[in-house]
Parts: structure tokens; sequence; C-alpha cells
């Protein structure tokens, strides 16, 4: 069955792969907006608010951790899927594909 076949969201490699990318895109911009969120809990003297906005950064950047190394192992699993499969193209074979 080719890639190509498969519907599921998380049936391939690749499709898992663009997830953690996607993911890892959300996490950035959530934290961005939290350290926002962070400041202006700190002017409004809301201490337990910066607090909770603490925490919840260090879990985000724990979680972006964690993505980064999941892209790093499904980017190593495509490449190891590659050799085992022998589906590298040769340099023949990208020069009569153009």
């Amino acid at each position: 069955m080719s890639a190509r076949e498969i519907e599921g969201p998380f049936e391939t490699i690749e499709s898992a792969h663009e997830y953690m990318t996607l993911l890892a895109g959300t996490v950035l911009d959530t934290i961005t907006e939290l350290k926002r969120d962070h400041e202006a809990a700190l002017r409004d003297g809301a201490d337990r608010r910066a607090q909770a906005i603490e925490v919840a950064i260090l879990k985000l950047k724990q979680l972006n951790c964690y993505t980064f190394k999941s892209r790093r192992m499904l980017n190593d699993l495509r490449i190891i899927r590659r050799l085992i499969l022998n589906e590298r193209m040769s340099v023949e074979n990208i020069i009569a594909a153009m």
C-alpha cells in the first residue's frame, strides 16, 4: 500500500511529521501570547495569575522540546524506511524526472 492510498491523519510517517510541525508552531505562538499576558498580569499586580502563566509557559516549553525531538525521530524513521525500501532516487532517476 503506497503512502498516497492511506487516508487517515496519522497513518504515515509524513502525516505524523506534518502534525508535529503544526503543533510546534501552535506551541510557539501560544508561548508568545502567554508572555504578553504575563507582562500584563505583572503590570496589573496579579501575582498569582503571573505565576500560573509562568507554569503554563514552562509546560509549553517542555512540549516544544518533545515536539522537536518527535519531529527528528519521525524524520529519522522516514530516512530509515527509504533505505530499507530503497526508495531513494538515483541521480539518473532525478535527471529523468526533470
